[in-house]
């Protein structure tokens, strides 16, 4: 087996650095041709009676901090609000009994 100059150990080593960046820039360019083209074909959908709906439908929310009672409202929106979750007070200690005999 014969072993490598240093000349050619430094010529392989350049080549293969220039492979691996063109195989990582031939990578990258296909990605983001991919990526354009995925989104260029697949706009969404419109839905003409779905738009005119919202166009003409103005919202108005009042929400309520209980920590700071303060309120705030919003109107001419075209996004509903989330339902608030119930909350639940309660004060005192539970107790929870198992078994017995």
């Amino acid at each position: 087996m014969n072993s490598l100059t240093p000349t050619q150990r430094d010529r392989g080593l350049e080549r293969l650095r220039r492979l691996t960046f063109g195989a990582t820039a031939g990578a990258l360019v296909a990605v983001v041709g991919v990526g354009y083209v995925a989104a260029a074909s697949y706009a969404g959908k419109s839905s003409t009676n779905a738009s005119a709906t919202a166009a003409n439908t103005t919202t108005s929310t009042t929400t309520t901090d209980s920590s700071s009672n303060s309120s705030s409202s919003s109107s001419s929106s075209s996004l509903q609000a989330a339902p608030q979750a119930p909350t639940t007070g309660s004060s005192g200690s539970g107790t929870v009994t198992s078994g017995g005999s």
